[in-house]
């Protein structure tokens, strides 16, 4: 359930807009607005303005923001509330604000509160949320799913000191790491094996090449040990790149074009003088296992959510 929506501008932290139905049948506020200011400026401001999406969890409450263009757009949950059903929620809200609000009227405003208009657009979207039975044919939950799934939210931490007059204090601890699923690498496909296949019979030939050139070491052959020490750099190199096909890691890309030009280098030193179907030959494979590398991305496992 979400009990609670803020829009603030980026730079300054202005709240422009929030939920205003949030008073009992008493007339007593429902929510602690003051701590939820508190929290939520020492959030953004210690982390110096997120760019990306990131989300508190307290004892009672989840609090997850937005950045949207030169506004923050956050929600306060409970914490069973999908995470998935959240951020949709300020993904709309965001997209309903600025289609209202160009970035000149926002930057106008002087006093807090000054968009609070915006409630009354707020306040359906809310309840619509709120009962996400409803929300089926509305809003494409894979999609958002996985969005999340391959740039996940980080997860920021407050502890709570006290004070010289007992009040707890909150203290934002920035994130250190992001949370989500782990990302997996798709399944081999029959172009992956074929090019680790061949890949290996090169290891094979440099290592027999190695080999030989170890045991005519005596002789006075120093092409013939240039040319051992360079199968040795490409048995290396090899390995490295079918490590980079196979598993998963950051800078994949960059790594794999490393590689692939270290590797064209050595082919051109070792192979020149070769016939020259031989040298395409190694060309060509070296550039498969590449291609190979480039087009392998990050698996995507869909959570199932129960709304």
């Amino acid at each position: 359930m979400i009990l609670y929506a803020l829009i603030l501008r980026s730079r300054d932290l202005l709240p422009l807009t929030s939920t205003t139905n949030y008073q009992c049948s008493n007339g007593e506020s429902a929510i602690d607005l003051k701590l939820i200011n508190k929290i939520v400026k020492s959030v953004l401001k210690k982390n110096e303005v997120p760019k990306n999406k990131c989300f508190l969890r307290t004892n009672d409450k989840t609090y997850y923001f937005l950045p949207c263009l030169n506004i923050i757009c956050m929600a306060m949950c409970i914490p069973s509330y999908p995470q998935v059903l959240a951020y949709s929620f300020l993904e709309e809200l965001a997209g309903e604000f600025t289609k209202k609000y160009d970035r000149f009227k926002v930057e106008q405003a002087l006093r807090p509160y000054n968009l609070i208009e915006f409630d009354t657009t707020i306040h359906p979207i809310q309840q619509m949320y709120n009962k996400p039975q409803q929300l089926t044919s509305r809003i494409n939950l894979a999609e958002i799913t996985r969005d999340i799934t391959l740039d996940p939210p980080q997860e920021v931490f407050i502890v709570e000191e006290n004070s010289k007059n007992n009040i707890h204090t909150p203290q934002v601890i920035p994130p250190t790491v992001r949370v989500g699923p782990l990302p997996t690498l798709e399944p081999l496909s029959f172009i992956d094996k074929t090019s680790l296949i061949f890949t290996i019979c090169l290891i094979i030939h440099s290592i027999v090449i190695v080999m030989d050139t170890w045991r005519s070491w005596t002789t006075e052959e120093d092409d013939s040990l240039d040319t051992g020490w360079l199968h040795f750099c490409s048995i290396l190199f090899r390995l490295a790149q079918m490590y980079v096909l196979t598993h998963k890691q950051m800078y994949r890309w960059k790594k794999g074009w490393t590689l692939f030009l270290v590797l064209l280098g050595i082919d051109w030193f070792l192979y020149f003088n070769d016939d020259l179907w031989q040298v395409i030959l190694v060309y060509v494979i070296t550039t498969l296992t590449h291609t190979c590398i480039l087009r392998r991305k990050i698996a995507i496992k869909l959570p199932q959510y129960q709304i």
